[in-house]
């Protein structure tokens, strides 16, 4: 897997991990109590037949229960970029992810999920902790701590497979949450070699991305109301990474059903400057357009990958009004991980 990929390692900066006083020491996060359960429902209000009404209470549980599983992923992100940027460090940030990630695989985490939206909340968040590892698992010294956190990680996409493939609502099977499940499992294939989860990762992709509409609008994503854009953008991101990290095992996503990928890029960067393209569709003013939501730098991170494999003027433009480009559900600062943008 070459750099461009998303297979940047620290081998792959050819850092030296001899023995030596140069290498730092460095403090490593406080490691959270394994999340073994979520249970939690809905954000939005029950009558919500575009799922963009928002209950004030409901979010709030949401997000109290999945705070913990977000704040160890923005720390395994922070570590493992960490890892990449300075090669003195590298060898102790990488034990400091080994170690974290460990300790939730000796614990199974988040391997009872309660409720369906407990499925289909996980995919993004197995995603962040997968990247993570992907970037150090060359050089953790530990091997029965990298053989735990393989069979903890397989064990997490055999049980998004079920889920996606058996349980899944009809919507959501079609939506920017499968897109999540695939680009968790895809991540999780490669850094495994294990091909059944690569080409699961790529239908499932491609079983959302091929629902595209000419134009590039998403029909699952145009549903929601105020929110289709902001849903629009949820999708993309996945969709593109999944893409990206495929690439080098030769499974042409970006190509498939005419393009659409790079169709819904299109007009994602479009819409994002004329939200009315979106309006038409989902019958609803847009968050962006309203000025409820404004667009923040994570949600445009895939561009990194993106501009590594196919250019887009627009594209460039939007995302350079951006210091940095980071998701860390996706591994993080994303130019460590696709090179710089140009």
């Amino acid at each position: 897997m070459n750099a461009r990929a998303g297979g940047l390692t620290i081998a792959a900066l050819g850092v030296c991990l001899c023995a030596s006083p140069a290498i730092a020491a460095v403090e490593c996060f406080v490691i959270p109590e394994p999340v073994v359960s979520l249970d939690h429902g809905s954000r939005y209000t029950d009558d919500s037949r575009t799922r963009s009404d928002i209950d004030p209470g409901n979010n709030a549980g949401v997000n109290a229960a999945l705070k913990p599983v977000d704040a160890f992923i923005s720390a395994l992100a922070k570590a493992s970029n960490m890892a990449l940027k300075e090669p003195a460090e590298a060898s102790a940030q990488a034990a400091c992810v080994g170690d974290a990630l460990a300790e939730w695989a000796q614990a199974d985490a988040l391997s009872a999920l309660e409720t369906p939206n407990a499925h289909m909340s996980s995919p993004s968040r197995i995603a962040g902790m997968a990247f993570a590892y992907a970037s150090v698992r060359s050089i953790l010294r530990d091997d029965a701590q990298r053989g735990a956190i393989d069979a903890w990680l397989r064990r997490r996409a055999d049980q998004m497979i079920a889920y996606w493939d058996r349980e899944s609502p009809p919507k959501a099977s079609r939506n920017n949450l499968r897109a999540w499940a695939a680009v968790a499992v895809a991540r999780i294939g490669l850094t495994l070699g294990a091909e059944d989860l690569q080409h699961w990762a790529a239908w499932s992709a491609l079983r959302v991305a091929c629902d595209a509409a000419s134009d590039g609008s998403l029909p699952r994503e145009m549903e929601r109301g105020p929110l289709a854009l902001h849903y629009q953008l949820h999708a993309i991101g996945p969709l593109v990474v999944t893409a990206a990290l495929l690439d080098d095992a030769g499974l042409g996503l970006f190509e498939a059903c005419e393009r659409a990928i790079p169709r819904a890029v299109d007009f994602t960067v479009a819409a994002i400057d004329n939200p009315d393209l979106v309006t038409a569709h989902a019958d609803a003013p847009q968050s962006y357009a309203t000025g409820d939501e404004t667009l923040r730098a994570f949600e445009v991170a895939w561009a990194v990958a993106y501009l590594s494999f196919i250019e887009n003027p627009d594209l460039r433009r939007l995302v350079s009004g951006f210091d940095t480009l980071g998701h860390s559900k996706l591994g993080g600062l994303q130019t460590l991980l696709w090179g710089a943008k140009g």
